[in-house]
């Protein structure tokens, strides 16, 4: 004798092509409007102060440009690179970036490829590189 399948519940069945297909239902449209709301308040609340900081007048527009006006204060990671290049009299090889900068392996080999590529720096030796 042949067992009987467990017959399944349409709801069951519509939840799962929903599901399969990537149809929202009501309680994502719901979701979705909420999250929609949330985003609107954020927004007036930030032009309100926005505006108050307008009125506030121009103190903390000078502040702001005096912040401005002290440039970077982070290095890029080709930045950092060059310099451990620079200060090194004979050179540096991949194993030394690594330890003086704290990089991975594959992100120090890239920037050495680029560095090589433009110019910036030259072979040593095999794996050594020096300035230009």
């Amino acid at each position: 004798m042949k067992k009987r399948r467990k017959s399944y519940s349409v709801d069951a069945v519509i939840r799962f092509f929903l599901h399969y297909y990537n149809i929202p239902t009501k309680h994502d449209i719901e979701k979705l409007g909420q999250r929609i709301e949330r985003l609107e308040r954020t927004l007036r609340a930030s032009r309100i102060t926005a505006k108050k900081a307008k009125k506030a007048g121009t103190v903390k527009g000078a502040a702001k440009k005096k912040q401005a006006r002290r440039g970077r204060a982070r290095m890029t990671a080709t930045e950092k690179i060059l310099n451990v290049i620079k200060r090194s009299a004979r050179g540096v090889d991949i194993a030394g970036l690594k330890a003086k900068t704290g990089f991975e392996d594959k992100k120090v080999r890239n920037i050495v490829f680029r560095l090589a590529q433009h110019g910036t720096i030259k072979r040593a030796g095999r794996g050594v590189y020096a300035v230009k």
